[in-house]
């Protein structure tokens, strides 16, 4: 009788003019969000099931006609089991259907592929279209490719689920972002910390509306003196988002708002985080691939765990010359060194064991050269800082780090420069 009843319903649905009954389901635990071919599926969908419950059905009054009530207990159980059946089996084939493949970008290791479900993306979209309130004039504009986790999200999925027009076009030039943003009433500006930089040294040559609303950066982290510029050239300063293309987005902070805090990132509402023996950040969220995954960051966490101070990359500690050594730790030091304006390290294989090679931004014209005097004056002036053995054999001196277009210094290309 319930399943003769069910069936119905999902009859009744396919008739013209009415919604299949599995794609109200699916807009309603998915927040109206809904993958290319969903509707097609789930009309699909629909009609299994009602061949699925009306057979059942016929089952089960042929049992009860022929063994009486024994026969209907029987067909009861035989129904429940097919239709449970039949839930883990379109779970299993959904999940395949409206999976994502994205890849790591292989900043401190190799690029690895992580398959993501549809359900976790349309939440994770349906939170930031709740939490930023987009009004719908609004014209999303974006540096980036949708290839990656950030630039689906942001890109692909949240502009038309906020009821906005983006954008077809990638920005590759600040006169291209300045035609576009003259075009809008109101601009949500997606990109990286690495065009943002490049945007705000030039600032002063370009007259910049100011119609911006919010600008998202992710991929890296910024500076605070980018952040800053981006705020005196925009109007508002950028809303970082940390995460991982494993976990989805993770936290979040806005440098320069005036305030001084100790743990500057804030965990989006629906996340949860902690920190395993090692210090790294272990989390728990809808928009995660995995229940608990641990990232590769080192993380103090406030009090109240909803809040953070990021530490490093905990999986950028290698061991030189018997010694372990923070990679970022050493980084931030080289930095703070005169005529250094950016390096980033690598760990290099050699015959005698790993050691460290530097790609070094320089404004100091000593070190614009790659002869051997320019790598004995670095070497001169890192041997006091660091152990001996862990001061960088290895020297090339760049105009700018090689990053990918998220904004990334990716290891491999580190390791191509050195070689």
């Amino acid at each position: 009788m319930f399943c003769a009843i069910v069936a119905l319903l999902f009859g009744l649905s396919l008739l013209p003019g009415r919604k299949p009954l599995c794609l109200r389901f699916a807009e309603r635990i998915s927040d109206g969000i809904l993958p290319d071919g969903a509707v097609a599926y789930c009309k699909r969908l629909t009609w299994v099931w009602l061949f699925i419950l009306l057979s059942c059905s016929a089952v089960s009054l042929l049992m009860a006609e022929r063994f009486g009530g024994m026969g209907f207990v029987v067909a009861s159980v035989m129904s429940g089991a097919v239709v449970a059946l039949t839930f883990l089996v379109e779970g299993a084939v959904r999940r395949r259907r409206f999976s994502v493949v994205f890849h790591t970008s292989g900043s401190t290791s190799k690029p690895k592929e992580i398959v993501k479900t549809f359900e976790s993306l349309a939440k994770e979209v349906a939170f930031h279209r709740k939490r930023l309130c987009i009004a719908p004039d609004t014209v999303f504009l974006a540096t980036i490719e949708p290839h990656h986790m950030y630039g689906k999200l942001w890109r692909e999925f949240l502009p038309p689920a906020a009821g906005c027009k983006v954008d077809p076009d990638v920005i590759l030039a600040p006169e291209q972002l300045l035609e576009k943003m003259r075009g809008a009433e109101k601009v949500f500006f997606v990109t990286t910390p690495t065009f943002l930089k490049r945007f705000c040294a030039y600032a002063d040559q370009y007259s910049v509306p100011q119609n911006c609303v919010e600008i998202v950066t992710s991929g890296a982290l910024l500076d605070a003196e980018t952040s800053a510029a981006a705020k005196r050239v925009f109007g508002i300063a950028p809303q970082e988002i940390f995460g991982s293309t494993e976990t989805g987005g993770v936290a979040w902070r806005r440098q320069g708002d005036g305030k001084d805090e100790v743990y500057d990132w804030t965990v989006f509402d629906p996340v949860k985080v902690n920190v395993n023996d090692e210090g790294r950040l272990v989390v728990k969220s809808p928009f995660s691939f995995c229940r608990n995954f641990v990232m590769g960051d080192g993380v103090e966490l406030s009090p109240d765990g909803r809040r953070f101070k990021l530490l490093g990359r905990m999986d950028r500690i290698v061991k030189i010359a018997e010694q372990r050594v923070s990679l970022p730790e050493m980084e931030e030091r080289i930095k703070a060194l005169d005529g250094i304006e950016d390096v980033a390290l690598v760990s290099l294989d050699g015959e005698k064991g790993a050691y460290l090679g530097a790609v070094v931004v320089a404004t100091d014209s000593r070190f614009r050269t790659h002869d051997a005097q320019s790598v004995l004056e670095m070497r001169k002036r890192l041997i006091p800082i660091f152990p001996k053995g862990a001061v960088p054999r290895r020297y090339r001196f760049v105009s700018e780090l090689p990053r990918n277009p998220q904004g990334k210094v990716l290891s491999a290309e580190l390791k191509n420069l050195l070689s």
